[in-house]
């Protein structure tokens, strides 16, 4: 979202359409529904700009309000927005069958991400059985140096973008093994570039692999990288690299080519 300066001046930039949106985009830290006061501190803005702000969504239908409490959830057509994006982009239609029969001949979860902004967005997911409700999902953020796809994204840029980047970026341990050293992250990101994949191991959940490769670049498409997950004690480093590696391959080449 429009936050600078530059983008303040700009004639055309809506100033209070940017503060309605971060009322919305408030709803991605919540757990449960909020109330006024709660969203005038995540936003930044007056409770009474906030009244107005929420009220209006309600009304639009993007926002309802529990009569009791009088707290706010995200509302359905929040939901079928995403519906009418992911039926109408061009790099998800193209990729979607070719995902499913990866799920298919590797028996894992399969992901097609891309960067926005700072952090990574999954554009499509195919879950396997062992996953959480959160990792099935479609729209999920999540911070690029943590993870198999992340790291493939992250590996379109020289050593000192990324360095930079990791500099810039909060870094904190999902679990015990978490890579969180700026300069380690680097060199693991430098070698995903040169040999054209990425391998995680218990970077965000305990006994999850992750094994990923990028997509061909295409004008008028976003890098995009794909990848899978599944139960690290099925898979040693090098059964990675032999089975499923050489499938991510083969289906990131035939997304790129039909």
């Amino acid at each position: 979202m429009p936050t600078s300066d530059d983008d303040i001046r700009d004639p055309l930039y809506i100033a209070s359409l940017g503060k309605a949106m971060r009322v919305l985009e408030a709803f991605r830290q919540a757990r449960s529904p909020l109330g006024l006061t709660e969203l005038a501190r995540l936003t930044g803005l007056g409770k009474s700009a906030v009244q107005r702000f929420t009220y209006s969504w309600e009304r639009l239908g993007y926002l309802v309000k529990d009569p009791q409490t009088r707290r706010y959830a995200l509302g359905a057509r929040v939901v079928e927005l995403g519906y009418f994006f992911l039926r109408d982009n061009p790099l998800v239609s193209r990729a979607a069958p070719h995902l499913v029969a990866l799920r298919e001949s590797s028996g894992l979860a399969v992901n097609m991400s891309v960067l926005d902004g700072d952090d990574m967005i999954y554009l499509l997911r195919l879950p396997s059985l062992q996953l959480t409700l959160a990792e099935m999902l479609p729209g999920r953020r999540m911070p690029p140096w943590c993870n198999s796809a992340g790291r493939m994204l992250l590996s379109t840029y020289d050593d000192e973008t990324v360095r930079r980047y990791i500099n810039r970026a909060p870094i904190e341990a999902y679990t015990r093994h978490t890579v969180t050293d700026p300069e380690t992250l680097v060199g693991i990101i430098a070698q995903a570039r040169q040999q054209n994949y990425a391998l995680t191991r218990d970077q965000v959940l305990v006994n999850q692999i992750g094994a990923a490769v990028l997509l061909r670049a295409e004008p008028g498409l976003p890098r995009a990288a794909l990848n899978v997950t599944g139960p690290a004690s099925e898979y040693s480093d090098a059964r990675l690299e032999q089975e499923i590696v050489p499938q991510l391959l083969k289906a990131a080449y035939a997304i790129g080519c039909v």
